[in-house]
């Protein structure tokens, strides 16, 4: 891995080198690559993810232009699937951008550090509480940190902050202005003991298991981000039922069913409650609390069937 911060002041055909640990020939083929963008567009303005493939080398470059004519380039020397941390990269080139601009070199020397290894390090961090931080990443918007003031609780903290993001669906769901009420069940994350005080899900132990020792970064991006189009994609179906359920009983019934038996049930459930209530839609939000009651009814009278649930 590597970086690169490039001129083309001079012009779309010549790419100054202003700052890089990038060995020659790959940072030759990103110069070249570069040079033909340039030469369809006079400047480079939104951020790019890239595969490059150049006198036989190969390599995966994350590029942005940045104001000045010059552009940031974060290099991996191999095909890798780069663009699940697009957000993150994106992330901290506006830090550069707004902080480092006037020395960035060791800046940018940390890119792959902050960016790609921090999921390593937060599942290394939290390990048998991985199931609680991810129930926490898909579910909720604030979050209680509890942490020492030390560098080393700083880095792990800013990690996990990065990751809970990754896994979160706020993006996919929400208005990402809205921010949530705290409520007296908010999630704690106790940094001074290494815990977190939260549930999980039959759905996020799963999950961790399935990330926990793979050693790669870039395959557990991809399944983190894989995990959460499902659960998205649950939500939708969750959401549709219980919208056909405003004019069809038995649409309700099976929404309950739906959430009861899904091993990510509570989770759809907490998302779908945030959603009605930020948004005032009055109508879910009742059918929600229909359904909360009748599932705790179910759970404290097993043995009183009635309706569908007689016939199983």
């Amino acid at each position: 891995m590597s970086y690169a911060l490039l001129s083309y002041a001079d012009g779309p055909t010549q790419l100054n080198t202003l700052h890089t640990d990038s060995d020659a020939p790959t940072l030759d083929a990103v110069k070249s690559y570069l040079c033909t963008i340039l030469a369809k567009s006079p400047t480079l303005t939104s951020s790019h993810i890239q595969t490059i493939t150049n006198g036989g080398i190969s390599a995966t470059v994350y590029y942005r232009g940045l104001d000045d004519s010059q552009v940031v380039c974060y290099i991996v020397s191999e095909h890798v699937a780069l663009s699940p941390f697009y957000h993150e990269l994106d992330k901290y080139t506006d830090t550069l951008v707004s902080s480092h601009m006037e020395e960035p070199k060791l800046y940018l020397g940390q890119w792959y550090y902050v960016c790609i290894e921090y999921v390593l390090r937060v599942i290394d961090y939290f390990r048998t509480d991985l199931p609680s931080l991810l129930f926490i990443a898909l579910s909720r918007n604030n979050i209680t940190i509890t942490s020492p003031e030390d560098e080393d609780s700083s880095q792990i903290v800013r990690d996990t902050q990065l990751f809970i993001s990754a896994c979160s669906l706020k993006e996919l769901m929400y208005n990402t202005s809205v921010v949530f009420e705290d409520t007296e069940d908010s999630p704690m994350i106790d940094f001074t003991g290494k815990a977190v005080h939260y549930e999980s899900s039959t759905f996020c132990v799963e999950w961790s298991r399935q990330i926990e020792g793979d050693g790669n970064p870039f395959s557990v991006r991809q399944a983190l981000e894989d995990r959460k189009i499902t659960a998205n994609e649950d939500m939708n179906t969750f959401r549709r039922l219980l919208h056909q359920a405003e004019t069809d009983h038995y649409a309700f019934y099976r929404g309950y069913e739906f959430v009861k038996t899904h091993s990510n049930g509570k989770v759809l459930y907490e998302m779908l409650s945030h959603e009605s209530t930020v948004y005032s839609l009055d109508k879910l939000g009742g059918l929600l609390e229909v359904l909360q009651n009748f599932r705790v009814y179910k759970e404290s009278h097993p043995y009183n069937l009635t309706g569908p649930e007689r016939y199983k």
